[in-house]
């Protein structure tokens, strides 16, 4: 019975019997079992007619080879290195402060301006000050004649001695105080404490320093070093006088500095021990505060059996394993599985401790798509 017929006999049922419903619905059982029946026939005779095909043979006994690439494990150096942040800083870097009141009289340096130790950077106003060792010099030059005139009279034995102590005791005691206000006067010249260049010059003519209040800032660019935070478990990694990479973040450079001090005490907050190293800033390039990344090697191993990282998969058990490859009795390369010992790893490659050596090849590209058993087939 055709679909059309099958579609007429429903679309009528609303005009025939209950009896003549239930046996068109037993007509439309049979054929449905009838049109199975065809189905299985013909599908049988394409069955058949594929076995005794002439290339049927040929086709089912080709092996499916799953393309992959490959690589062998060779024995190389390896090292492991660990990072920890810090900031550049220089040792000289000196925010001048007066040490006494009084206006301020004349800059002599300019912001950028290259200045050696000694050289005057800033005069306060001193006409106080020196007004007084003006007038400390002439009551000087008085007590001073007095007393020449008073030794001699008591080298005559002429006077008293109790006139001729007054009289060096005035001299002295006025002596002193001279000295002291000259020096007091030297503290209104703020001078460079070292050669360096005037980095910021916080002041201006005219305005009032006091002591506390920041007038200048001097830096000296030539050396730099950098302090940082290291985990105690690398007290025996890093060791005073080695040589670790300095990487500066923003401007990409590395540089090898050499480790001027580590520190004796852990800090039991974080668990972490100072450790200092310097190296040399030419043309003042690296500037303090910046960024920059201290690797120190902890590890090294000069015949270690290196691989790439991401080859190394890891089954339900958490053992770590890689693809290699054997050809079996026909010539095709077949997967092979091998459990692994995993060492350190850095940038991307691990070291092997058990389970391979080297010139042994492996599944490189397409390790993840094979299991072990699979044929496959070598690309380059």
């Amino acid at each position: 019975m055709t679909l059309i017929a099958i579609a007429t006999l429903i679309s009528c049922g609303s005009e025939k019997t209950l009896d003549e419903l239930e046996a068109e619905k037993k007509e439309l059982i049979t054929s449905q079992k009838q049109v199975v029946r065809d189905y299985k026939l013909a599908l049988h005779k394409i069955d058949s007619t594929i076995e005794n095909h002439t290339e049927y043979g040929k086709k089912t006994n080709t092996i499916k080879k799953i393309p992959v690439t490959a690589d062998t494990i060779t024995r190389t150096i390896f090292e492991h290195f660990f990072e920890v942040h810090g900031n550049v800083k220089v040792e000289k870097n000196a925010t001048l402060y007066p040490e006494v009141p009084g206006n301020i009289k004349t800059i002599h340096a300019k912001e950028g301006q290259i200045v050696k130790k000694g050289d005057l950077i800033i005069s306060l106003d001193a006409a106080v000050i020196k007004s007084s060792i003006k007038e400390l010099e002439t009551s000087y030059d008085l007590v001073d004649k007095l007393f020449e005139k008073q030794s001699k009279l008591w080298a005559q034995k002429i006077g008293s001695e109790l006139q001729y102590l007054e009289a060096k005791s005035n001299k002295e005691s006025l002596s002193q105080k001279l000295k002291t206000t000259k020096k007091q006067l030297a503290m209104y010249q703020i001078t460079a404490p070292f050669s360096g260049t005037v980095d910021d010059v916080y002041s201006k003519i005219g305005e009032a320093a006091s002591p506390g209040f920041p007038l200048v800032r001097i830096i000296n660019l030539d050396q730099v070093y950098l302090e940082a935070d290291v985990s105690e478990k690398y007290l025996n990694s890093v060791k005073k006088g080695g040589f670790v990479e300095v990487h500066l973040s923003s401007s990409g450079e590395v540089v090898m500095a050499k480790v001027k001090r580590t520190g004796n005490f852990i800090n039991p907050a974080n668990r972490t021990f100072k450790v200092r190293v310097e190296f040399s800033n030419p043309n003042g390039k690296y500037k303090p505060n910046q960024l920059a990344v201290l690797k120190i090697r902890d590890y090294k191993a000069d015949k270690a059996v290196v691989i790439p990282s991401r080859i190394i998969q890891q089954d339900r058990s958490g053992q770590d394993y890689l693809y290699t490859f054997e050809k079996d009795a026909e010539g095709i390369h077949r997967v092979k599985k091998v459990n692994l010992t995993i060492g350190k790893s850095y940038k991307g490659m691990s070291e092997i401790l058990k389970g391979v050596t080297g010139k042994i090849p492996y599944v490189n590209k397409g390790a993840k798509s094979i299991q072990s058993g699979d044929a496959i087939e070598i690309k380059n």
